[in-house]
């Protein structure tokens, strides 16, 4: 599966998820929730740079070894516009 390392970060990312919402349940110190929130971010932002890297790898070069560049191009280009 091409989605391993990222699929290792969701699911740690799904366990800090359940511990914030419990930890807010306890009504926790606000600095630790947002220090356990931040982290949970964290492991989101490098899940999806894994997804991310990993479609250029296989579907772009895909594409581009079947003179389909223009279409992944904009695929491309409308990511970077969601992401900044």
């Amino acid at each position: 599966m091409k989605h391993n390392e990222a699929l290792k970060s969701l699911r740690v990312a799904k366990g800090q998820i359940e511990a914030v919402v419990k930890m807010t349940e306890e009504d926790r110190y606000c600095i630790d929730i947002s220090t356990q929130i931040n982290a949970t971010i964290a492991l989101l932002k490098k899940a999806q740079a894994d997804i991310l890297s990993n479609h250029l790898k296989s579907c772009v070069l895909e594409s581009i070894e079947a003179g389909d560049v223009d279409l992944k191009i904009e695929e491309i280009n409308k990511l970077i516009k969601k992401l900044v």
